[in-house]
């Protein structure tokens, strides 16, 4: 069918209203058109007028960065947890350090008047902690041996278990405690005085006691106390050994903890601070992480143009 010849007629206030809406697109366009013929030749005029609109509309571009930028200025400040301030990679702990900013193994809980570690299902309170890159070690204690010589159960210590955590020889000793031993069978066998290897629980029974001994003195008495039902091994520092004379002395060999040194990709670590970033860690893909200011990356700040993983 043809179209009706009569249509402007019949449809007036329709072509009105079209012809107004256009009207300013129209002139709008129409001086665009006049002006760049006047300035450039007639071939640019077209260019420039999709260039025109194609302002009309904008979408917004997102930083493929925002995220690791975000990561990156928050790891590149220390934090402070339960009275230890300056701390840094690889330890973190909510709310006071984002996890990727740390190694997983190394959450501190900061709730109470001392950071608290769990290691291997153990916890132990943090006593000091020197992250310089020649030391990067803790001085902890064991939670369930603070303040007293019975715990309630009798578990070893669990650092020794744990591939990211050594302890230097010289400096610590093992301590064995020995409980529920009968006194009238081993008392008369160890060396004097007693009293300096023995110590009470409150729920000792009559006829039984518990004994101690460092390593150095180990050979002498341990095949003496296979009577004894539970024996536990706490390290203690190597200077406080010599002192236990007491069992006062005991628990406070006990509270001074004992220093080890942590592994948490510390060569990985050295070369991402010399490459300017920031150590951390990629939960995505349970790996160290380089946070550098363009992103994260496996190990050291990559060059311009490389595309950083998550």
């Amino acid at each position: 069918m043809m179209p009706d010849r009569n249509w402007k007629a019949t449809h007036p206030h329709l072509l009105n209203s079209f012809s107004i809406r256009l009207l300013p697109i129209s002139l709008d366009l129409l001086s665009l058109k006049m002006l760049t013929h006047d300035l450039f030749p007639a071939s640019a005029t077209f260019f420039f007028i999709v260039i025109a609109l194609s302002t009309l509309v904008q979408f917004p571009v997102p930083s493929v960065h925002a995220a690791e930028d975000e990561q990156y200025l928050n790891c590149s400040e220390t934090f402070s947890c339960a009275g230890i301030s300056g701390l840094g990679y690889p330890l973190w702990g909510s709310p006071n350090r984002s996890e990727y900013c740390g190694h997983p193994a190394f959450e501190l809980n900061c709730s109470g008047d001392a950071p608290q570690l769990n290691v291997a299902d153990m916890f132990y309170r943090v006593l000091e902690i020197n992250g310089a890159a020649a030391a990067r070690s803790l001085r902890i204690a064991r939670l369930d041996y603070w303040n007293t010589t019975c715990p309630a159960t009798y578990d070893n210590t669990t650092t020794d278990s744990s591939t990211l955590f050594s302890r230097t020889t010289a400096a610590t000793t093992n301590l064995t405690l020995y409980y529920h031993c009968p006194i009238i069978s081993i008392s008369p066998l160890l060396p004097q005085p007693a009293d300096g290897f023995s110590f009470t629980c409150a729920g000792d029974a009559k006829g039984f006691t518990n004994y101690y001994s460092s390593s150095s003195t180990a050979s002498t008495i341990n095949s003496l106390l296979g009577l004894c039902e539970n024996n536990v091994n706490v390290p203690v520092s190597t200077e406080a050994v010599s002192n236990l004379t007491t069992e006062d002395a005991l628990k406070e060999a006990i509270d001074g903890g004992f220093t080890v040194e942590w592994n948490a990709n510390n060569s990985l670590c050295d070369r991402c601070n010399g490459s300017g970033g920031q150590c951390g860690f990629n939960i995505s893909t349970n790996a160290f992480a380089c946070l550098c200011k363009t992103g994260s990356f496996p190990e050291t700040c990559g060059s311009d143009g490389k595309y950083p993983f998550r």
